[in-house]
């Protein structure tokens, strides 16, 4: 079986969710949701505007399935920008 080259997250469409010790290099956490529903609707808004983003589920996700703190995670130089995003959608709410 040949492996095949992991695709880079800025083009894929994927969604990837990562353990707390597995946030990349250069990657940071920019909020927390309470459940994987939350975080999913803000990894949309931030996704909507082109930025790159992943999300941090708990360490204990087996357990808690989709409960738990999830965090919003992208490239630091996007970091401010999806901040401000995700600040307007705060502000509305």
């Amino acid at each position: 079986m040949t492996p095949r080259p992991a695709e880079s997250p800025k083009r894929s469409r994927r969604r990837f969710s990562l353990k707390t010790s597995d946030v990349p290099r250069g990657w940071v956490e920019v909020a927390t949701a309470s459940n994987q529903m939350a975080a999913g609707m803000l990894e949309s808004a931030v996704r909507a505007q082109g930025i790159p983003v992943m999300l941090r589920r708990p360490p204990l996700s087996v357990f808690l399935g989709s409960g738990g703190q999830h965090g919003v995670i992208v490239p630091e130089e996007h970091a401010g920008e999806a901040r401000e995003i995700l600040k307007e959608i705060w502000d509305q709410a």
